[in-house]
Formats: structure tokens, C-alpha cells, sequence
């Protein structure tokens, strides 16, 4: 599973007081917190519909993802340069992700029932897919990015994976009786 890259216009530096937010639209726009406006117009990231984005704690990452139906999208724009990558294997819709501490790692989930892991310098496929009991409403790497926890989008099931033996360490599942487990599940 390769990434494909492109040059994109965006912003050299994301600041403490910045939100970037995401539309089913394709957008994507910046926001100051402070004064409350745009900062930069929303623009196309996606083919199709954008659930989801994340940002890299150490802010050299902005990754979006989203799609439609059995299409899903995934893409890292790297800040400094504004090349884009695009992480080719998706099948579903991507709902869900989120970026390990080191910033190395991106974790997405689709509404195929699956996660995966992707290192996000090369766009490669590292692990995965984790198959889920139910479409992926969350994903969380825990803090050591050694584990992964796996939320269905009802919040009925969470699971925890191993990264590295891709196993399975914990699975609860309450098939009926509403939602159970908070919507991001933390460490």
C-alpha cells in the first residue's frame, strides 16, 4: 500500500489558538479562536465527503479523512511543505483517526468494520487491518502507541489491539441496550 503526493496551498505554521474544523462539503477551514472568524477560506481536501481531522502534536501533520459508501479517503498534508499524501487501500468510509505522540503513526477507522495503521512519513500500511464487530466509530493509540483501542460507531463494543502481534487484548460487546462506552475512548 503506497501514498500517492501532491503540492497543496496551505498555512506554514499552526498556532495554539487555531482550530481547523471539517464539512461534509469536502472542506476543510481554519479558524482563530481568539477573534472566532476564518482565518483561511475553506477549501477542497477530498473527492468526497470529510468526517474527520487530526492534527500532530508536534504540528507538522493535518490529516483528514472521510469518503462515501465503500470509497474511503485518507490524506496528510505535511505543514511545512504543504505536500499532501494519499494513502491508497481504504475500502470504507473513513470515520475516525487519530496520530500517535511520536507523530510517526496514524490510526484510521472505517465504517468497513476496520482499523489500520499507517506510518504516516512513507503513507505505508504498517498494521492491520484490526476487523471490528461493528462499523468504527473511534480509534485511540494509547500513549507508548503499543495498543489501539477500537470503538463502534453506537458505542456498543470497544476493543484493544496489540499493535505489534495485531491480537486482540481486550473485546467488550454489548450487542443491544444503547450505547455503553464514552464516544473517544482515552488511556
Amino acid at each position: 500500500m503506497a501514498s500517492s503526493l501532491t503540492k497543496a496551498a496551505t498555512t506554514k505554521s499552526i498556532l495554539k489558538l487555531r482550530m481547523i474544523s471539517v464539512s461534509l462539503d469536502k472542506t476543510t477551514g481554519q479558524w482563530d479562536l481568539k477573534t472566532g472568524k476564518e482565518i483561511e477560506e475553506a477549501r477542497d481536501v477530498c473527492e468526497r465527503m470529510v468526517y474527520t481531522v487530526a492534527v500532530s502534536r508536534d504540528g507538522q501533520w493535518v490529516v483528514t479523512g472521510g469518503g462515501e459508501y465503500n470509497c474511503g479517503e485518507l490524506k496528510a498534508c505535511e505543514v511545512e511543505t504543504g505536500i499532501v499524501k494519499t494513502f491508497e487501500g481504504e475500502s470504507g468510509k473513513i470515520i475516525c483517526i487519530d496520530i500517535s505522540a511520536d507523530s510517526t503513526l496514524l490510526a484510521s477507522g472505517s465504517d468497513d468494520r476496520t482499523a489500520q495503521i499507517w506510518n504516516l512519513e512513507t503513507g505505508k500500511l504498517v498494521a492491520g487491518p484490526f476487523k471490528s464487530v461493528a462499523s468504527v466509530g473511534a480509534v485511540r493509540f494509547s500513549p507508548d502507541s503499543k495498543r489501539l483501542a477500537v470503538e463502534s460507531v453506537w458505542g456498543t463494543s470497544l476493543e484493544v489491539w496489540d499493535v505489534q502481534s495485531q491480537k486482540s487484548d481486550v473485546r467488550i460487546w454489548k450487542p443491544s441496550g444503547g450505547r455503553r462506552f464514552a464516544l473517544l475512548p482515552i488511556f
